[in-house]
């Protein structure tokens, strides 16, 4: 069994994921430890699992060119975040499955002293690195969960205080962590009895799907971690940004779900409507930038309620146009 099944999903971002491969399997193949090349796990200790979610720019031809050694799921159709990585982790066995987004690179993805920090603090379940834009810049990547009352703090703070929690060099414990990167304990999703909270809601197609399931193990009475220790560079893929409209009604929806799972319907309508409310401020503030405050007045909408198609629809748009996929 290896210590880390590392779960890839891929739509149609060949170059991204090819570069990421290129960086995982210099860190999986080193094996030894110099100042030049820090700790790493070797190679069998660590797996890559690629799940090509019904690409059309020859990703999956080109891992398999490339990257013999990585293991291929080709999946014909298109499914979501969670539905993929779910499928990932159900096809592996490693005792910490790594969450990870194929627009990530590392200098030094750091799994020993990730594995080793998880061996030694045996009820942290989610492990999350510090994330930094290609540029250097740190990104936020976790945050307070989103109750009413952090709602209504972030709507006094235009959420510039209170809500973020990663940032700085130090270990701590957070509500939740984006998976864009996130290191997770496999008895904590699939361990017997109360332990096992499940893996990830197929119902969120993207995003709030990792809030959820931090949520979750919250519950169960497992921690998150920021672990600053080890730093992911996080490229973002273009996949989704030429269509803000259906990204933003997705992101809504996924809010819209976590609240009403997490929360009384009066709850969720306070926090919805607080964190609109964020937006529809923002939007005035600048309301020169025509496209920043078009932005946030269809955040604003979606708050109370999501009318348009999402990106689940495109999904479902594709595959009704690839019945033999």
């Amino acid at each position: 069994m290896p210590d880390v099944s590392i779960s890839l999903v891929n739509t149609n971002s060949r170059e991204l994921l090819l570069a990421c491969l290129e960086s995982l399997e210099g860190a999986r193949s080193s094996g030894r430890a110099s100042a030049a090349s820090p700790p790493t796990l070797p190679a069998q200790s660590a797996e890559i699992v690629v799940l090509d979610n019904a690409s059309e720019d020859g990703s999956a031809d080109a891992v398999r060119e490339r990257f013999p050694n990585v293991r291929l799921i080709e999946q014909r159709h298109r499914a979501g975040f969670g539905a993929n990585h779910n499928t990932v982790i159900r096809a592996t066995t490693g005792r910490y499955v790594f969450v990870l987004n194929e627009d990530t690179t590392s200098d030094d993805w750091g799994f020993e002293r990730m594995v080793a920090h998880l061996d030694a603090n045996p009820r942290v379940a989610a492990l999350a690195p510090r994330l930094v834009y290609p540029d250097g810049r740190v990104q936020s990547s976790a945050w307070r969960f989103p109750t009413p009352a952090t709602a209504a703090l972030g709507l006094l703070t235009l959420g510039r205080a209170g809500i973020l929690q990663s940032g700085g060099s130090e270990t701590r414990d957070v509500d939740w962590a984006m998976a864009a990167a996130l290191l997770l304990r496999r008895d904590a999703l699939e361990g017997a009895g109360s332990d096992g909270v499940g893996l990830f809601d197929e119902d969120f197609f993207i995003y709030s799907e990792e809030t959820d399931l931090c949520r979750r193990l919250r519950g169960a009475g497992w921690r998150t971690q920021f672990f600053p220790a080890v730093t992911v560079v996080h490229h973002e893929s273009q996949f989704s940004a030429g269509i803000p409209e259906q990204r933003i009604n997705e992101m809504w929806r996924g809010r819209h779900r976590y609240w009403a799972k997490h929360h009384s319907g009066v709850g969720a309508r306070v926090a919805a409507l607080f964190t609109g409310a964020q937006y529809a401020l923002r939007g005035l503030l600048r309301a020169r930038d025509r496209d920043f405050a078009a932005r946030m007045r269809l955040h604003a909408r979606d708050a109370i309620r999501v009318s348009g198609p999402g990106l689940r629809e495109l999904a479902e748009d594709w595959n009704r146009a690839h019945p033999a996929a």
